[in-house]
């Protein structure tokens, strides 16, 4: 006897997207002609499930497009798949941007990893930096850096919050229950500072630089200071997040962010400080330096004088960090005032390090 089905089953990350899709006015349908496609009116059609790859999802395909509508910009809307020809390498860049632009989005909700995407442009996608809008040389930096300047505004603020967040609130709940060779394994936990937790459950922020040792084993992290947190892409409007907290216990695990302690040894392959970590030095016109090396210094008005950093490299910085080629100061001994104030393993150290990308992290 044949019984009455009333419901069916649905991926609660697909229905998480497709309701985004549908509050972008998008009409998503499946087929087994196309992978993606974008008809310039206002329908994405997307491989049916069984084309798709094993770690791919519709959730994950939809946000692509998003991604691909946010930087290529409204006008892209009314143009077949984005204006974009993917037969050739002429619009390269933009898919480049794309991918940067949807693993910094992700990576703000713990989601990097379970929102990648795949096929052809996974190992670019897998190579991207931390921060994959960080300045740099590859040119789709800028296409992605605009596309998350559309990303901020209205309507896609709200609904990419809204579904980025729906799907870490989901990542969170199904993350335990997950094997490890499931998609819902890969998502980042939070952590207590506000930043995504380390895959390396073993590490505490109690070995981290960042962490500052308070009364009663309680430490405080210099991210949640004024002017050293990480870049961020979270959509979330100002004042919605959970507030990051003021201290921690020593055994709290580690989150991303976390760095061994910095020795002296570390500064000759580091030099962030004396390169892209800060745009110039500034001196008094009586400090020794200044009168050491007059021909190292510019005067910038009639009581300001800086060390230049032509190429983001300071005039006196010599070396490559490599071990044949240490960075070092060619006047040390003259230094001005702010470089001999300047405290290894400080804030001021530990930001121009994470400006220049450094430790490097995947």
């Amino acid at each position: 006897m044949s019984r009455l089905v009333r419901a069916c089953y649905q991926d609660p990350a697909d229905l998480v997207w497709l309701h985004a899709a549908a509050a972008l006015g998008w009409t998503v349908q499946r087929s087994a002609d196309v992978y993606a496609s974008w008809d310039g009116r206002r329908t994405l059609t997307l491989a049916s499930a069984e084309y798709l790859d094993a770690d791919d999802c519709l959730a994950q395909m939809i946000f692509h497009e998003i991604c691909h509508l946010l930087v290529s910009g409204e006008a892209a809307l009314s143009q077949v798949d984005w204006g974009l020809d993917n037969t050739s390498a002429r619009d390269l860049v933009f898919e480049h941007a794309t991918n940067r632009l949807q693993a910094a989005l992700a990576q703000a909700y713990g989601l990097r990893h379970f929102m990648a995407v795949t096929t052809v442009w996974r190992s670019y996608y897998d190579a991207l930096p931390h921060d994959p809008l960080a300045m740099g040389d590859d040119p789709a930096i800028a296409a992605a850096r605009e596309g998350w300047q559309r990303a901020a505004q209205p309507p896609y603020r709200a609904i990419l919050d809204a579904a980025l967040g729906a799907t870490a609130a989901l990542a969170a709940l199904l993350r335990p229950h997950a094997p490890p060779d499931s998609l819902w394994s890969f998502a980042q936990e939070r952590h207590p500072v506000g930043t995504n937790a380390h895959a390396d459950t073993t590490l505490r922020c109690s070995s981290c630089a960042w962490a500052i040792v308070q009364r009663h084993d309680k430490l405080e992290c210099r991210l949640t200071r004024p002017g050293c947190r990480p870049a961020s892409y979270s959509l979330a409007e100002a004042g919605s997040d959970t507030p990051p907290a003021a201290r921690l216990d020593a055994t709290q695990s580690a989150c991303e962010y976390h760095e061994a302690p910095l020795s002296v040894q570390d500064c000759f392959q580091c030099g962030a400080c004396c390169h892209r970590g800060f745009d110039v030095v500034e001196l008094a016109a009586g400090e020794r330096f200044a009168k050491q090396h007059p021909e190292l210094v510019e005067r910038r008005s009639s009581e300001r004088y800086v060390v230049p950093r032509p190429n983001g490299h300071c005039v006196a910085l010599q070396g490559d960090g490599s071990a044949a080629a240490s960075y070092l100061c060619r006047h040390y001994a003259d230094r001005p005032r702010s470089c001999r104030d300047f405290e290894l393993g400080g804030d001021a150290c530990l930001l121009a390090r994470q400006r220049c990308g450094l430790p490097s992290r995947a």
